[in-house]
């Protein structure tokens, strides 16, 4: 399980991204799916507060982080429970006013069905990659990331399976099931976390921002909206140029995370089912958990 070397260490990171933050709401948003006219739909789902909501346009952009393992070979992976968090909820909750914002407009994933994940490539400044990266150098400028990085999301403790991009691929690429929905009183019920891998063939992978983008996919249900994930790889005991501090490399992930909001996402087409409209800004922090 991969962690921070030194408790010490990690600890002091807690609270210099706590400070860096403070300017903006401390949440971390897992992927919330749910249906709305026959359409996967996605909003955000805050385990701390054991809430969720969808915005009117749904949310696109989700952060995360991964550090180094500690171990051969030299990739960086997610810190445990593991980022990306995916859930889906039952109707009792999306029909709950103190849970679910909006509540009673959506409608719960069909229960025993796999909840599915595909790579999507993405464009830009006419270039169509499944990879892209920035290293925090002057404004934000995301190019293909190099052709022999490989992202990949793996499933611990459910048969060890990995699913991967590279810098050097450009189109759908078919995942993996993230679960199956749960039956009975709870039907529809989703909560599972994958790990995010990033390595360098024979190297560690370079510091900075990677992006990428997943669509959910069930039967019976159309395909989610793209969905865009900036990744920050640091080591917070080597913090590499432009970075001089953990604030700095923060803020500089945000600044990505909104350049991809503005940039990247496509301009909402609104879906049905809808019955209000959420106002929700883009919100991030990085998760650490002791394992």
């Amino acid at each position: 399980m991969p962690t921070s070397r030194h408790p010490l260490v990690r600890a002091a990171l807690v609270c210099l991204l706590t400070a860096a933050i403070g300017r903006a709401e401390e949440v971390h948003y897992d992927v919330f799916a749910t249906g709305s006219g026959g359409s996967l739909v996605i909003g955000g789902y805050d385990d701390t507060s054991n809430k969720a909501k969808v915005p009117a346009d749904q949310m696109r952009v989700f952060g995360g982080e991964v550090v180094p393992t500690g171990s051969a070979p030299a990739a960086y992976e997610s810190e445990a429970p593991g980022e990306p968090g995916f859930r889906a909820s039952p109707q009792s909750f999306l029909n709950d006013a103190e849970l679910m914002t909006p509540s009673g407009v959506f409608t719960a994933l069909p229960g025993g069905t796999p909840l599915a994940f595909s790579f999507l490539p993405i464009s830009i400044d006419g270039t169509s990659r499944n990879l892209f990266f920035w290293n925090g150098t002057g404004a934000v400028a995301f190019a293909p990331a190099a052709a022999d990085v490989t992202l990949g999301l793996i499933k611990k403790g459910g048969g060890g399976w990995t699913a991967g991009i590279t810098g050097a691929s450009a189109g759908t690429i078919a995942g993996n099931t993230i679960q199956t929905t749960l039956t009975g009183t709870r039907a529809g019920y989703v909560h599972t976390h994958l790990y995010t891998s990033i390595a360098k063939a024979g190297s560690v992978p370079d510091q900075g921002f990677y992006l990428y983008s997943l669509s959910l996919q069930m039967t019976g249900l159309t395909d989610s909206v793209p969905l865009y994930f900036v990744f920050g790889a640091l080591d917070p005991e080597d913090l590499q140029f432009p970075f001089d501090d953990l604030e700095q490399f923060e803020k500089a992930h945000e600044d990505a995370e909104a350049w991809v909001a503005a940039n990247v996402v496509p301009e909402p087409a609104g879906f049905a089912g809808m019955a209000a409209v959420v106002a929700l800004p883009l919100l991030r922090f990085l998760r650490r958990r002791s394992g």
